[in-house]
């Protein structure tokens, strides 16, 4: 990465936001201020009804050496994150917009331009793929200590009185043949959640579930693409599914609209 010296002296670099599609020029007076340390949101023309928004971020706060500093204090990365998807999600309601990765950076606008000429054929197949359409997320997860309580409860009422060495080895084994089931359950539940929402999308993306905090069991985090047409639909989806596997323990969050972070690049 190189940098560029601009009116002051000072070496800059440019920040890039988000690819803009959209007629005219976006108005950008209102936007977000964007990461700290960069100056204001301006769109750059990057070819025919194409828009970067990009800023001028200082080479001493942004450069390479600086990010990988940076990226060794979680809160520094959480602000800067959060002031990506503020300027991101504030031009999403003016077109179709690509969201770019945190901290794109490009030695000028010039090279920012080129590398946006370089993909255009796979820039243009993305922006046709998300256009009129939002990001909403999806997890399903488990209260196992709850779901646990629960079962041992149901055992226990199975199994009844008897001698104390034979009802506890009893117990035992039932209450490990309930969570073998809550497992594979589990698994199943997560299968027929994503077929059940993917009829109202037109894609979606679930990345590997990470144990979610506490007792709950993360089983299954997914991204999905929907249509504005569908969107009423689609959360009538999620909230009939909710509402079912309440009453098994498992819980639904939905969360956005959001731009469509998790659809920029993705396979086709």
């Amino acid at each position: 990465m190189g940098v560029t010296v601009r009116n002051g002296g000072a070496a800059v670099l440019t920040y890039v936001y988000c690819l803009l599609h959209r007629s005219r020029a976006p108005s950008t007076g209102r936007a977000p201020r964007g990461l700290a340390g960069t100056a204001a949101p301006r769109a750059v023309a990057a070819g025919p009804d194409l828009w970067l928004i990009a800023a001028n971020a200082p080479a001493v706060a942004y450069d390479a050496a600086a990010i990988e500093r940076g990226l060794k204090d979680l809160d520094w990365v959480a602000r800067r994150a959060l002031g990506h998807a503020r300027v991101v999600e504030h031009f999403s309601a003016t077109g179709t917009v690509l969201p770019m990765r945190l901290f794109t950076l490009f030695r000028s606008d010039a090279r920012a331009v080129a590398h946006v000429a370089r993909s255009r054929a796979r820039l243009e197949r993305d922006l046709a793929r998300v256009a009129g359409r939002r990001e909403w997320g999806v997890r399903l997860s488990l209260d196992v200590r709850a779901a646990r309580a629960r079962a041992r409860e149901t055992v226990r009422r199975r199994v009844g009185p008897g001698p104390d060495g034979t009802r506890f080895l009893v117990m035992k084994r039932d209450e490990m043949a309930v969570a073998r089931h809550l497992a594979a359950g589990g698994r199943e539940r997560a299968r027929d959640l994503h077929a059940r929402l993917r009829r109202h999308a037109d894609d979606v993306r679930t990345r590997p579930p990470l144990e979610a905090a506490g007792d709950a069991r993360l089983l299954l985090d997914a991204a999905f693409l929907v249509r504005g047409a569908r969107e009423v639909a689609f959360r009538k989806a999620v909230r009939r599914e909710s509402e079912r596997l309440a009453g098994e323990g498992f819980g639904v969050t939905l969360t956005g609209p959001w731009p469509p972070y998790s659809f920029v690049g993705a396979r086709r």
